[in-house]
């Protein structure tokens, strides 16, 4: 269930979230919860690229805790130019490891 919370946010910052939400026509509530989101989203990937950039995380994991594909986060990796040193029998681990999740 969800729960309500409140947030401080500067006029600035509504004005900004009113303007987009009537781009989206939604309302301001949905439009925060879209871009809280969306930020969370992102906020998953990037700590887990930095598992990975730090040898916390396998290609595997960092996907999982991402909660993108394998794929996809193969391709953030090549983005942001990270060293992971994957071999095809890294793949092949990882994807039982995955199957096993499953």
């Amino acid at each position: 269930m969800a729960q309500t919370v409140s947030v401080r946010l500067s006029k600035e910052s509504l004005r900004e979230v009113d303007r987009l939400a009537e781009r989206l026509k939604t309302d301001r509530s949905e439009a925060l919860r879209r871009f809280i989101e969306r930020g969370l989203r992102e906020a998953r990937i990037d700590d887990a690229l930095d598992r990975l950039r730090k040898g916390k995380a396998s290609i595997g994991r960092a996907a999982e805790e991402a909660g993108v594909t394998l794929y996809e986060i193969l391709e953030l990796v090549r983005q942001h130019h990270i060293p992971y040193g994957y071999a095809p029998e890294d793949l092949e681990r990882d994807l039982r490891e995955l199957g096993k999740r499953g």
